[in-house]
This record gives C-alpha cells, structure tokens and sequence, in this order.
C-alpha cells in the first residue's frame, strides 16, 4: 500500500464505576494530506499564473501610454503646418492645394483621435482617468454636442428630441465625450441611411439618452462584448469601419463611473440603438 500517514487520537476515559480506559482512535488521513498538498500547489500555480497576466497586462499598458505620448507630439507638429500651408494656399488662392490639405488635416484629426482613445484606455485599465465632477444641465450638453456632430455630417440629419431640462451631477467633458462617440458610430455605421434620432427621456430618477440609427445593426452574438477593449465584429464588414474598438468600451467605463449605464438594442441589418441611464438627484 506504500507509506500511509496515520492520525492517533488517545481520549482517557472514566466509566461509572470509576474505572479509568484510554480510548484509542487511529484515522488514516493519506489522502486528506495528498489533498492538501495538490490543493496548496494549484493555488500556488494559479496565483503564479494571474501575478504574470497583471505583469503583462501592466507592461502593455505601459508600452501603448507612451507610445502614444510619443506620437502626440509629431502629430500636432504636422497638424501646425498643414494649418499654415493651408492658410497660405487659401490667401493665394490655390483651390486645389487647398482641397488637399483640408483633406490631410481632416485624416491628421483621426489620428489625433485614435491616439487619444489609446490613452484614455490605458488609463482607464489602470483606474487613472481623471474626472471633474459639477453639476450641469444634460440637455443643453446633449444640444450643444449633436450641433456640433451636425456640422460634420453633411450626408446624416440628426432629430433631436428632448424631455423636460434636468441637472446631473458629473464630469461634462467626459459625458460629452461619449455623446460624441455615439453619434459618430451611429453615423460612421449607418451608409446607407441619411437619419440619426437623439432623445432623453426623464424617468424618476434617472436620465436617459438614446441614439438611434439604422445602419447595419449587430448581431445577438456580438451584443454582449461590444463594450469590450479592441472589439471589432467578425464577418465581411469588419475591415469596412476604420477604428480600435476602443470608442465603446471607454465610454461604458466612463458611464459606470458615474453610476450609470450604457445599453445597446439592435437587429443585424436594420439598426441600432444605445442607451446612457445616469442618475440624477430625487427633489421630491
């Protein structure tokens, strides 16, 4: 049987009539000890394997950060002189030179963007995105983005309809941020459809936008990891959209941070629709 470990337990004992006994008890705990000790060395190996993922994870975030630091700083030298030759080439009149570098400087900008949805994701992986909570009215900054997403957009029209004016208590910019990528997925997804609807809605204690298009949808598949780092759908249209897949999953952290949610609602081929929720204050 090979080498066993026996537990010896000795319990005196005194009967009624006073007589004294040992009571002897012997336990063959082999396989309670073997067990242990291979319960003991999967926790070791486990809590080995997840140290070298964070390690990873750390050294990544680490890399993206200043790579991206790195390509700020000639991206915004390229963007200063595209801006002067076009200057120049508007007063001379070049027409065509002037065409161009609008174009350049329009593709220099999705640069810039891509460069900062890096930074924001390593940051927000790493809990250090900075927020600058105040109280401001949801509406006026649901308006004023969806003006500004309008000039851009000469192809989409963009419905507004809004519900009674409410204060939330937040960061600004950064719920302005995800507004922006919203609508700028509904229209970048959305080629064939010349439509986008933007609403809020208040509801008790809670505030919820909507951005609806009708655009190529997602399917039920995919639904559930949409808001996940450097998603992009599989399938024949997915090196259709330029981008990172970053846009989604900085914005559903950003909501979180600010106790609320973000929510999608689709049909492949027809369409989509997300949701903010965020909460606002009862005055009841």
């Amino acid at each position: 049987l090979g080498e066993r470990i026996i537990k010896f337990n000795i319990q005196p004992v005194k009967k009624a009539n006073g007589e004294q006994l040992i009571l002897l008890a012997m336990d063959d705990i082999t396989d309670t000890k073997n067990d242990i000790h291979e319960q003991k060395v999967f926790a070791e190996e486990l809590q080995k394997q997840i140290t070298e993922k964070v390690k990873l994870e750390r050294q990544k975030n680490d890399f993206i950060s200043m790579a991206s630091h790195e390509l700020k700083t000639p991206v915004t030298s390229i963007k200063g002189y595209t801006q002067a030759l076009h200057r120049r080439f508007q007063k001379e009149g070049n027409k065509e030179a002037e065409g161009f570098l609008a174009k350049m400087d329009n593709q220099i900008n999705k640069l810039t963007s891509l460069i900062g949805d890096l930074l924001d994701a390593t940051k927000v992986s790493a809990g250090q995105l900075e927020y600058n909570i105040d109280h401001f009215d949801f509406n006026e900054l649901v308006s004023e983005v969806t003006e500004e997403m309008q000039q851009t957009s000469r192809k989409h029209q963009i419905k507004l309809s809004l519900d009674q004016s409410i204060s939330v208590s937040g960061d600004r910019n950064r719920i302005g941020q995800v507004i922006t990528n919203l609508l700028s997925n509904a229209i970048k997804y959305s080629p064939q459809s010349d439509q986008v609807f933007v609403s809020t809605v208040l509801e008790k204690n809670q505030i919820k936008l909507s951005v609806q298009d009708f655009g190529i949808g997602i399917s039920e598949q995919n639904q559930g990891n949409v808001f996940e780092q450097f998603f992009r759908a599989s399938g024949f249209l997915q090196n259709t959209f330029a981008g990172l897949g970053l846009g989604l999953f900085i914005s559903s952290k950003i909501i979180n941070r600010h106790q609320g949610e973000l929510t999608v609602n689709s049909i492949e081929g027809q369409g989509s629709t997300f949701t903010i929720s965020l909460p606002v204050e009862n005055k009841s």
